[in-house]
């Protein structure tokens, strides 16, 4: 008996079904609607079944400026009940639902229509938001609570592309994640959002933060109906500077949502089973699409107007502080956004004596509008103020690249076309190192623009002054292509102008590109081994450049090392040499260690040579100050020929983590001087160039003078007056944002910055005592401001406005005496008094109205700075010999 039991279980296990039959038997049965709707509970063929859900809410918003004065700052509440009814179920597995007020319970919830939602079921995707204006009596849909709960429950992101994910939403791109901590509880959290689509500019990383965060908990009612029950949601806005702990602001809102009934509806369907979820909205409800995702059609926040351009002209004209011009710049340039060509016109031609201004303004806007203005309408001799306009503008629009290359070849004076290059030159670099792609796209040869501006640059070099120029400009794009032609110039027999120029390049030049046939050409040029004799220039340069390959090319230390001898050919050179080494490893210690290994092997061992070099130039660097995260250091390199100036270059530098920015540069260079200090006879006409470089920007270089007419016109001008040599306005921070809060309210979120520049210089010669004395003053302001204002229903409820604002300078003194040689002088560096001030200005607008301002002020006493060894040494020399 078990046997066959066994049997029988073995045989049914192994049967095999007859496919053919059941297929047969299902195409004969015939599925019968009408059968299926007359069983069903609803008996009317145009009758649908529904559900109908009522909630309770209430939501808070509050805007403070620090977390201590939080509980006394007013809050804004809003609270009653809506309806969410389900409206429509399409084929694709969305549904459409409706959100209205039913009662307010606070008196301030306002009129707001309906608001209809189209959604991916399953995931709460948002597909489309609609409202019916018509029915409203509205013409525009603005911000209001039921967008605000709408927001709360629909996620933005993806359907089916995981549980976390990087998407637009009405903030800005951010990270979306989606989880479920616990049975019938789940979680959204909003927050590593890129702010602004590109529109939140700072010049320098971490000036200001702007955060926002969001976290949402939702609770089911049950696994089978899943409705939700309850909502909390959280959601802050803050910005925050490390300049100062007080500046900046920060809001929040709370909303709670509660179920209160819930009710199926047999109700009269509106829209048949073959219209989509938008369809149904627009043909059965008479609604309208007002956005996707990202609410694109619903006014958000304020239109607030920032002030008229000649209004503000006429302030920063009659203002003589630098301070305060470069609050009062930081305005202009959040208006100028907004000015119309006709407005930029009028002023250009009513307010002739702002030209500077206007000029610098208009370059700031970065559009094919303002490039436009200044090509047709713009006085020729604004074209420089309007260029570092350019070069500084703030603007990520790509499209008015294209208006400053025809701008640039249009040009029939080779003077304005070299300039106009050379700013072109600096808003391509910008381009380049955006994004990492687009970098990489840049160094790659696959950026068109940037292709056609070096093959136009290159195709206008039909002489070797020209070549240099071209150098001098691709200084400010030194990409692979830039650092390609460079390096193509150098050790190839070339002059010595276009290879200092090319060498320039070539430092300024990422270090990832360097490489070995980089480095033996430097070498080359250290040993003075190429076609054409090396000057002393060009060897220090080589030297700076192969100093920054190491650690990572250790061959071009042990090449270097091994040149070294007991009677050096060039003590300039070598001098210069071990000074640059211990300038790199004060800045880095890697380096330090580096060098140190090197030395502790027999071959490379120090000799007395070192010590016994009699020369004069030198490499120095020194970290200046250290805050808020930014560390700010120095470097400078001088050149000496024969005991006399040749050249000297000099950068101030600040460092946030890896990102380094330059921020001041000033390099001269000096030729065939010695004829005026000494017996020897000149080779050639005197000559001295100047370039100076701001934020990132080498203007063009400018010549002091190219005869020995000039330079005896320039001494006897030399009397001690303090000319004023450049002044000029850099954007640091714009950027104008509206959020949406889940409570109902939104916020306006707008912040400037900007950094004022004035550079003056003064000098007196005097031939009878052979004496001279110079003297260049550099002053810095800079001011930052963030202005946030809550809002309801247009209305303004509260304003924060935060400022910081900044006041420096540094005021470099050289004294020298020429009356033999070798001549000796001091030079000396100081920094101003350092003043820097917060003000708070809160004003409330709803309730009991108040209006509160506070101020904060710190200053830091002045410094001399500390000198390097060989300064100090010179300063004596000069001091021995006029007490003498």
């Amino acid at each position: 008996m078990k046997l066959l039991c066994i049997i029988l279980l073995i045989s049914g296990c192994l049967a095999q079904p007859d496919l053919e039959k059941i297929r047969k038997k299902l195409a004969t049965k015939k599925l019968d609607l009408d059968q299926l709707r007359s069983s069903s509970p609803i008996d009317e063929k145009n009758m649908t079944r529904l559900l109908r859900v009522d909630y309770w809410f209430r939501t808070e918003s509050v805007l403070y400026d620090h977390l201590k004065n939080k509980a006394d700052a007013p809050s804004t509440v809003i609270a009653g009940n809506f309806s969410f009814e389900t409206l429509h179920h399409d084929l694709d597995g969305r549904m459409l639902a409706k959100f209205e007020l039913t009662q307010c319970n606070t008196n301030n919830c306002g009129n707001p229509p309906p608001v209809i939602v189209a959604f991916t079921q399953g995931g709460n995707n948002i597909e489309h938001v609609l409202v019916n204006l018509e029915a409203a009596g509205q013409t525009e849909a603005s911000w209001n609570f039921l967008f605000g709960i709408v927001n709360a429950i629909y996620t933005p992101a993806e359907y089916g592309e995981g549980d976390e994910q990087t998407v637009n939403t009405v903030y800005g791109r951010c990270r979306v994640h989606f989880g479920r901590p616990e049975d019938k509880r789940f979680r959204r959290i909003i927050d590593n959002c890129d702010i602004g689509y590109g529109q939140n500019f700072s010049r320098f990383d971490g000036l200001d933060n702007v955060h926002y965060n969001q976290d949402a908990w939702y609770t089911q009612n049950t696994k089978v109906d899943a409705d939700i029950i309850m909502i909390d949601a959280i959601e802050s806005i803050s910005v925050r500077s490390p300049i100062h702990h007080e500046h900046g602001f920060a809001l929040e809102s709370r909303t709670h949502v509660e179920i209160t009934n819930r009710t199926r509806l047999f109700i009269e369907r509106k829209c048949g089973n073959d219209l989509t979820v938008k369809q149904c909205a627009e043909q059965g409800h008479g609604a309208v699409e007002v956005g996707k995702r990202l609410y694109e059609n619903v006014r958000i926040g304020l239109k607030l107007n920032g002030g008229r351009l000649e209004k503000l002209l006429d302030e920063y004209g009659r203002e003589e502080k630098l301070a305060k011009r470069a609050s009062i710049y930081s305005q202009i340039v959040q208006v100028a956004r907004k000015t119309t060509s006709d407005e930029w016109k009028a002023a250009i031609k009513s307010q002739s004596q702002y030209l500077p201004v206007i000029a610098n303004a208009l370059g700031s806007c970065g559009t094919v509008d303002s490039v436009e203005i200044a090509r047709n309408v713009l006085p020729l001799d604004s074209l420089d103020d309007f260029l570092f306009g350019v070069a500084n503008s703030p603007s990520r629009n790509e499209k008015w690249h294209k208006q400053l290359m025809y701008m640039m070849i249009e040009q029939k004076s080779d003077e304005r076309y070299w300039k106009i290059a050379n700013t072109i030159a600096t808003v391509l670099r910008k381009r380049c190192e955006a994004t990492t792609s687009a970098r990489n796209s840049c160094n790659n040869g696959k950026e068109a623009i940037v292709n056609k501006f070096v093959a136009d640059l290159l195709k206008k070099a039909t002489s070797d002054e020209h070549l240099e120029i071209v150098f001098e400009i691709l200084r400010n794009i030194p990409i692979s292509k830039s650092y390609q032609l460079a390096k193509e110039n150098i050790c190839t027999g070339k002059s010595q102008k276009i290879q200092i120029a090319a060498l320039k390049t070539i430092f300024a030049a990422r270090k990832e590109l360097y490489e070995s046939q980089l480095i033996q050409k430097l070498i080359r040029l250290f040993r003075n081994t190429c076609p054409t004799e090396t000057s002393t220039t060009e060897s220090q340069l080589a030297i700076d450049i192969l100093i920054r390959c190491v650690p990572d090319h250790q061959n071009a230390a042990t090449l270097i090392l091994r040149t070294e001898s007991l009677n050096p050919d060039d003590q300039e050179k070598w001098n210069y040499l071990y000074s640059a080494i211990r300038s790199s490893s004060e800045r880095d210690e890697l380096k330090e260690e580096f060098w140190k290994r090197m030395r502790q092997f027999k071959v490379f061992r120090p000799n007395y040579a070192h010590r016994a070099l009699q020369a004069d130039s030198h490499a120095h660097w020194q970290q200046i100050a250290e805050a808020a995260g930014f560390k700010l250091f120095a470097e400078s390199s001088t050149e000496f020929g024969s005991k006399l100036f040749k050249r000297s270059s000099f950068r101030l530098n600040s460092k946030k983590g890896k990102l380094e920015e330059e921020l001041f540069a000033l390099d001269i260079h000096t030729d065939n001087l010695e004829q005026f200090v000494s017996d020897k006879e000149g080779s050639g006409d005197p000559h001295a160039k100047i370039r100076l470089g701001l934020l990132g920007h080498h203007l063009p270089a400018y010549n002091v003078f190219n005869s020995n007419a000039d330079l005896l016109a320039t001494f006897w001008n030399a009397g001690g007056e303090k000319i004023k040599a450049f002044e000029g306005n850099v954007p640091l921070r714009d950027y104008s944002l509206k959020f949406p809060l889940l409570s109902g309210l939104t916020a306006n979120v707008d912040g400037a910055g900007a950094l004022g520049i004035q550079v003056s210089a003064a000098t007196e010669v005097s031939l009878w005592n052979m004496q001279s004395a110079g003297e260049l003053d550099i002053k810095v302001s800079g001011f930052l401001s963030v202005t946030t204002t809550m809002s309801h229903h247009s209305v303004e409820v509260h304003r924060i406005t935060s400022t910081i604002s900044a006041n420096s300078g540094f005021l470099t003194h050289t004294e020298a005496t020429f009356s033999s040689l070798p001549y000796h002088y001091c030079l000396t560096t100081e920094q101003d008094e350092t003043s820097l001030r917060q003000i708070t200005i809160e004003e409330i607008m709803e309730g009991k109205k108040s209006k509160k301002t506070k101020t904060r002020t710190k200053h830091l006493k002045p410094k001399t700075f500390r000198l390097d060894s060989a300064t100090t040494q010179q300063c004596n020399l000069y001091y021995k010999e006029l007490t003498a």
